[in-house]
């Protein structure tokens, strides 16, 4: 499958300016780039895998990408529905157009849900079909999407920095509503902070305080820097059945899985961070940075030395499927 990677690099400070009120990164167009690129890079650390979980070749299968604006998922109300060809250049809706790629002869009817839809791209004539639609998943799907219990597969990546530590129940049981009995949920987050082999401070600092800015920025806003070590427990509390993990190492920097990633992860690494700077409490980030400045240096600090030590936190990708009405008949 050939996928367009770019190098380049957004510019420091890039300002919140779309619906980051309850996600703790950007959602503008800079920050749709970094995850195309970032989306690019997860796709060559696991070897083009998009789905982990039996896919039927003979039927036309529904799926469902939550958080179609790449991976990410703020919070808001339902209001836009848009029917579109995905092109190639589509700042959304990139997971649902390499799925369309890596599967050219399966049928698909692909849908995409995502509070940014000022980002949901222009009609276009070319590109698979994809019904994109604004919602909140921290809300139950609303009748009028038509989306209870209609869907194979629901795939979901990234919320780590998107939920609240309370919300992630009810974020994937709402999920787990639209999908048919005996269809699929797919997880996708990754360990970023090792929980149990921890950077040595000695000899490297810069990552060591890395782990200690990943803590403050979901333990401050009340997120869990581990929900990727508890998605089975999470899916199992939920009802859900054949539940699987596999995981795959994740290498920025030096340990990139190819050449062509090493320097150009470490950039997709720390920038999806610098608007942090912004919401600095004005104490700092304790044991991080004290000023804005004091953090733009640190993460430059922080790439070079992504770049010549390396970082690969586990991505886990945990899917589980929902009873069938058969099997739930015999409980």
């Amino acid at each position: 499958m050939a996928i367009a990677r770019s190098t380049s690099a957004a510019p420091k400070g890039n300002a919140f300016v779309g619906t980051e009120g309850i996600y703790n990164l950007p959602h503008h167009k800079r920050e749709i780039d970094r995850l195309q690129r970032q989306h690019n890079f997860i796709l060559s650390s696991t070897g083009g895998l998009l789905l982990s979980m039996p896919v039927e070749t003979n039927a036309t299968l529904r799926i469902l990408d939550a958080g179609a604006a790449d991976g990410k998922w703020k919070g808001g109300s339902p209001s836009s529905v848009r029917i579109i060809p995905l092109t190639h250049d589509a700042g959304v809706g990139t997971w649902l157009r390499s799925l369309a790629q890596h599967y050219p002869n399966q049928k698909w009817s692909l849908h995409g849900i995502d509070i940014g839809s000022a980002l949901f791209p222009p009609p276009s004539a070319d590109g698979p079909i994809v019904d994109l639609q604004k919602h909140d998943i921290r809300e139950p799907i609303p009748k009028h999407l038509h989306l209870p219990e209609s869907f194979d597969i629901v795939h979901q990546r990234y919320l780590i920095w998107g939920l609240k530590s309370s919300e992630w129940p009810q974020a994937v049981g709402n999920l787990r509503s639209v999908l048919k009995p005996g269809g699929w949920i797919q997880l996708v987050e990754a360990q970023w902070v090792d929980r149990d082999t921890p950077f040595d401070p000695v000899k490297f600092p810069t990552l060591a305080k890395m782990t200690e800015f990943q803590r403050w920025s979901t333990a401050a806003f009340g997120m869990n820097a581990y929900i990727a070590y508890e998605l089975e427990d999470l899916l199992s509390d939920l009802g859900f059945r054949n539940i699987k993990k596999t995981s795959f190492a994740l290498g920025y920097g030096a340990m990139a899985r190819e050449e062509q990633w090493k320097v150009t992860s470490a950039h997709i690494l720390v920038e999806g961070f610098r608007s942090l700077g912004h919401k600095m409490p004005p104490g700092g980030i304790p044991g991080v940075a004290r000023t804005p400045a004091e953090y733009d240096a640190f993460l430059d600090e922080l790439r070079d030395d992504v770049i010549k030590h390396g970082y690969a936190p586990q991505l886990n990708i945990v899917i589980g499927q929902k009873p069938s009405e058969r099997a739930l008949a015999s409980l």
